[in-house]
């Protein structure tokens, strides 16, 4: 018997049998899937919320877009709950008070940027949108400080924008046409006049091949599988999918600004006020040296690129709202005043 023993003992592979074997990786998995429901578990006082299971979170009909699956669960769980979709945690606030509350009320709070994955591998936490803490402060603050130095032309770039996009539409001839890049290379154009100094003309092949790579790469970030990466980022930053166009359009305009900033610095000058990126390199001089500062090229590509993704995409998506609502509510389209495009800028004909 004690030889036999000692046989098993010095052959432990024929002790797991393929039996034994399934029910040790049936305990372990389970094992597993007790600890990340344990570590999902809400903490005292927060928020309520749906069912959480293990490593998906919550259950949310994918049936229906996202906003509307959360907003019917306001009905069981009031205008502040929270759910849960694979490694990250979201408090879902609803309605106009309770909104306002937390952004305005309670800013300091609300003001730090959560760590969604996706953004943080495409920013490296640099810039203004995925960036927290002093960096942030530091950012916005010149941001904020810079475009108000600049806004006294704002209005006259704004006007002038009207006046190509008015033309362009114009060679329609009044048949039917899809806006949606007409308006987006308007806005867009703004933004390049801003930042880089000048606009690009609507049929130029580069400028139209980067507003699309930007209208993907944001459409994409919201999809399913953008949101598929952030819940699980350490699957999928292996795996293969359409998320992938994501890197490789951010790639193309990174290309694009990077070349641009080459060509500030080339001809800087020092004594003039100039564009977005001007100011942002003379601040890099400004604190060269200081070891505290978040002055650098990277924050630079990263916060020109963050004023294209927050300003094209949102502005023009309004304005296109605001077509619709004008082309399905005639009398109220009526009501605008006319504007005519002469020599001097937009005037007011009529009502």
């Amino acid at each position: 018997m004690a030889v036999a023993v000692q046989e098993k003992a010095a052959r432990p592979w024929e002790v797991l049998s393929p039996l034994n074997g399934w029910t040790l990786l049936v305990v372990l998995v389970t094992c597993l899937l007790i600890i990340d429901l344990v570590k999902k578990r809400r903490p005292r006082n927060f928020p309520p919320g749906p069912q959480l299971f293990p490593l998906v979170g919550t259950f949310v009909d994918l049936k229906q877009p996202l906003h509307l699956a959360l907003q019917k669960l306001t009905g069981r769980y009031g205008n502040i709950f929270s759910v849960q979709f694979g490694s990250l945690t979201f408090v879902v606030v609803n309605g106009y008070q309770m909104v306002r509350e937390a952004l305005v009320h309670q800013a300091e709070i609300f003001a730090d940027r959560p760590n969604i994955p996706l953004l943080q591998e495409i920013f490296k936490g640099f810039g203004l949108i995925s960036s927290n803490g002093h960096i942030w402060r530091q950012q916005r603050k010149f941001a904020s400080a810079t475009l108000k130095t600049i806004a006294v032309s704002f209005e006259e770039k704004v006007q002038e924008e009207s006046r190509y996009l008015v033309e362009t539409i114009e060679e329609e001839k009044g048949q039917p046409f899809d806006p949606h890049y007409k308006i987006n290379s308007a806005v867009s154009n703004i933004i390049c006049s801003i930042t880089f100094g000048n606009r690009f003309d609507y049929h130029d092949n580069r400028f139209q091949e980067l507003l699309h790579s930007l209208a993907e790469t944001l459409l994409l970030i919201g999809s399913f599988w953008g949101q598929l990466y952030n819940a699980f980022p350490l699957v999928m930053r292996w795996l293969p999918g359409p998320f992938r166009k994501i890197f490789r359009h951010w790639e193309k305009l990174q290309y694009f600004v990077k070349e641009v900033i080459a060509k500030h610095k080339e001809n800087l000058d020092q004594s003039e006020a100039g564009d977005y990126i001007d100011c942002y390199l003379k601040e890099i001089e400004k604190f060269k040296g200081d070891t505290n500062s978040y002055f650098h090229e990277e924050n630079l590509l990263c916060s020109t690129l963050d004023l294209f993704l927050t300003g094209t995409e949102t502005t023009a998506t309004a304005i296109r709202w605001a077509l619709l609502y004008m082309a399905a509510y005639p009398h109220i389209q009526g009501r605008m005043p006319s504007m005519h495009y002469g020599n001097r800028g937009p005037r007011k004909i009529g009502k």
